[in-house]
């Protein structure tokens, strides 16, 4: 989804990854649009989140609108309503849209970091599960060469089947804490993106700040 705002598309992956949690379910990430109709409720949810990206609205009206698209009721108009508002306060506006933009970033990285913690102990359990699994197995295999020495072809075979059942349901089980490892490493990446872009809107935030005390400063009487 091009957005047309960098922070913009990171939130719409932010979205499309957490909206994929709380892990256990499955582990394919499901797009942000998911539940929004095709072609112009697309679009809208792209113009959305490029406001946002851009600090143009703040997280709540963000919230209330992303529920209106959900419903399918978002409109153009409600968007050029709220573009028009940061219109008229375009001027001496940009910390309040660098401030938008940061608590933004804030909220996704607070999200994105109980994901984690939610996927970590979905991954551990995972983890155990598959170690038990790898123990019976070998038990299995004990018991089936036992049933051989003793002369029991039939209770080997029977061990040996059980050991197929459980190594089938162990190879599932890699599967699927393979797809979570790979979420947990998109997480991270996307995750740094957002604490570099934060770190960038903070040093502009600043930058701003020491302009303003320069040019008071420079007045007349300052």
């Amino acid at each position: 989804m091009g957005c047309g705002s960098v922070l913009g598309d990171l939130f719409y992956l932010a979205d499309s990854l957490i909206q994929s949690w709380p892990p256990g379910a499955s582990y394919q990430a499901r797009p942000a649009t998911a539940g929004i109709s095709a072609g112009r409720g697309q679009d809208l949810l792209a113009r959305l989140y490029n406001m946002y990206g851009e600090g143009q609205i703040s997280e709540q009206v963000f919230s209330a609108l992303r529920s209106l698209a959900e419903r399918g009721e978002l409109r153009p108009a409600d968007l050029a309503v709220h573009r028009a508002r940061a219109r008229r306060g375009a001027i001496g506006s940009g910390d309040r849209e660098t401030a938008n933009a940061l608590r933004a970033i804030r909220s996704r990285l607070a999200q994105l970091a109980q994901a984690r913690r939610g996927s970590e102990r979905v991954l551990a359990d995972l983890e155990a599960r598959m170690a038990r699994m790898e123990r019976r197995m070998a038990d299995k295999d004990e018991a089936a060469r036992q049933a051989l020495r003793s002369g029991d072809e039939e209770r080997a075979r029977l061990r040996l089947s059980e050991r197929a059942e459980l190594e089938e349901s162990r190879a599932r089980l890699m599967a699927q804490a393979q797809a979570l490892r790979s979420d947990l490493e998109r997480l991270d990446d996307l995750r740094t993106q957002l604490e570099a872009k934060a770190a960038e809107l903070e040093a502009v935030r600043a930058r701003g700040r020491l302009a303003e005390v320069g040019d008071g400063s420079n007045r007349p009487g300052g």
